[in-house]
């Protein structure tokens, strides 16, 4: 099966010229010493992918060098790093670990404002159940980098969060050892006692009033990873009155957020009750109007995970002013149709005709509108009665399509078809994304690629009408003036004839783009084992970056369905072979 695609793999180098750091061929390629451009260089999401694959062929030693020597990259962790980490136990375990800590990777000081996850909870979970090396890591976390002894800077901030996403992680690994926390509190010293607070799955047992002995006081720059979690554990532990007092400390923003977290594991209804009257006592975070609006947004998410769909409703009518960013009344409908999506019998005729009142009305901001109305528009349709469908595709969509920007009416069209589809009128749904090709033509489409494309897998359009499909995806690529999107959640639905069709026209994207659209392909295309698409991308890259990415997903997906020497062929070929 793979012998064709390793041939491939090994001649598509050398149709790059020399000169441009790819060595002139694949032969020149194989030793790390010689790959010369950075993008020869394998980067640590794709160091992660093909460890990823060594672990489910059984070859932990080669998967541990790997993110070794991702880990030595001074860069921040992708995602798919820290999930491959977790996977180690024992020997690997602990040598990851220690590259983790010797590079400096779980101590990575962070300039985002909101902190990322960090190697540092990842590699948590390797040391838990070691006394030894739970308080190597510790020390590791502890150590302060440039500015994190700023009072009023973030990176203080962000040094406390990793702290917390170590404590947090080794408290889990430790139920009903409370004594623990003492060992912890030892090596924290004084100055970090209250990162203790971010345990909170010992510490809620002990109750509130023994976690104010041990923490301190609520930092309220710290609250959203520690009093928040907190909260919410104290709630689970049949503390309910501690949690609503611990909550009741905080600034308005994360008491909302602490009392919304509270309910999502509250059972009892007159519980319940009172986590609503808290939060509705809570103040405002601020007088802004965008404040206001995250209040009542959070208030009918706690209403909705108590099941009161009607208030939720209530609330989602109240709210005005679109124009601020998130918790806007657009998004929250979109949660409401999920909830009402997961239980249909709810789902009254009433009902969907509010969530369609809001969304024609002025108090949704048509930039929120384009991202929600395909969702929205799917969901109401299959759950609708059949009066309620007729008014859909008659007013109800005219009145969308004209609130929309001219170019967005296509999601009204894709969120019809894709209801159709599912009820089961192809010819119908097939008509509207006919008209919505033509309905994008001469726009500028950034984020709604992702949307129509989703639209036209929903409808299995690449193998129901081919031309269509072709049709209607070279009128996105046309206009697509951004890249894909991070997930390959759409690429994966597409199915291998999709992926086969959009990889032929590939060249229809702008210049700039085709390599990162090349690259989303490969990798759903790599998780679905779909060699033929991964051999058709491989013989078409553009440039020796966009190679030498599907050549290294090429090797992982031929490890993981057990052509090893194939996949070690190729690996070695596309400078994923480490020194020595």
């Amino acid at each position: 099966m793979s012998s064709a695609i390793v041939t491939s793999a090994r001649r598509a180098l050398d149709r790059f010229p020399a000169g441009d750091g790819s060595g002139a061929s694949a032969a020149a390629v194989v030793s790390p010493a010689s790959v010369a451009s950075p993008a020869a260089v394998a980067s640590p999401a794709e160091r992660a992918a093909w460890a990823d694959a060594l672990i489910d062929s059984g070859d932990l030693d080669a998967a541990a060098g790997q993110v070794i020597a991702a880990l030595r990259v001074d860069a921040q962790a992708p995602e798919t790093l820290l999930t491959v980490v977790r996977r180690f136990t024992g020997d690997h375990a602990r040598a990851v670990m220690a590259a983790a800590i010797d590079h400096g990777r779980v101590n990575a000081a962070s300039n985002d404002w909101t902190p990322r996850p960090s190697p540092a909870g990842a590699v948590a979970h390797l040391a838990a159940g070691s006394d030894d090396a739970e308080e190597a890591l510790l020390r590791a976390v502890l150590v302060v980098r440039e500015y994190e002894d700023h009072p009023t800077a973030w990176y203080r901030r962000n040094r406390a969060h990793r702290i917390g996403e170590v404590l947090t992680v080794l408290a889990g690994a430790h139920p009903g050892e409370p004594e623990r926390l003492d060992r912890w509190a030892q090596i924290l010293g004084d100055a970090d006692r209250p990162r203790l607070a971010a345990a909170a799955a010992l510490l809620a047992p002990l109750g509130l009033a023994e976690i104010d002995r041990r923490c301190g006081g609520v930092d309220d720059d710290t609250a959203g990873f520690e009093a928040v979690p907190l909260a919410r554990a104290l709630a689970g532990s049949g503390r309910m009155t501690e949690a609503l007092e611990l909550a009741a400390r905080l600034e308005p923003e994360w008491r909302q957020q602490a009392l919304v977290a509270v309910s999502e594991v509250v059972t009892d209804e007159r519980e319940a009750r009172a986590v609503v009257a808290a939060f509705r006592a809570c103040p405002k975070a601020g007088r802004e109007r965008g404040q206001q609006r995250a209040h009542r947004y959070r208030l009918a998410r706690m209403l909705l995970t108590f099941d009161r769909i009607d208030d939720a409703l209530a609330e989602l009518t109240k709210m005005r002013d679109p124009r601020a960013v998130g918790h806007g009344p657009a998004e929250l409908a979109g949660e409401i149709v999920q909830w009402l999506s997961r239980r249909p019998g709810h789902a009254t005729g009433e009902r969907l005709r509010t969530l369609l009142d809001v969304l024609e009305s002025p108090h949704v901001f048509h930039q929120d509108l384009g991202e929600q109305v395909t969702a929205i528009l799917h969901r109401v349709f299959v759950l609708a009665d059949p009066a309620l469908r007729t008014e859909i595709t008659g007013t109800r969509a005219a009145a969308l399509r004209a609130k929309s920007r001219s170019y967005e009416r296509a999601l009204v069209d894709a969120g019809l078809a894709a209801g159709l589809l599912t009820l089961g009128r192809p010819d119908e749904a097939t008509a509207l994304l006919r008209g919505a090709v033509s309905t994008v033509r001469g726009a500028r489409l950034h984020r709604m690629a992702e949307t129509l494309i989703g639209a036209a897998a929903d409808a299995d359009l690449p193998e129901r009408d081919p031309g269509l499909f072709i049709e209607f995806l070279g009128a996105v690529a046309d206009l697509a003036f951004a890249g894909p999107p991070e997930s390959t959640e759409v690429a994966v639905r597409l199915g291998p004839v999709g992926r086969a069709t959009a990889t032929r026209l590939l060249d229809r994207f702008q210049k700039e783009y085709v390599g990162r659209w090349a690259g989303w392909l490969a990798r759903a295309a790599a998780e679905t084992g779909d060699f033929d698409t991964l051999h058709t991308l491989l013989e078409n890259a553009v440039d020796e970056p966009t190679a030498l990415a599907i050549g290294r997903r090429l090797a992982a997906a031929l490890a993981r369905h057990g052509n090893l020497t194939d996949a070690h062929a190729v690996a070695d070929a596309y400078g994923l072979r480490l020194p020595g």
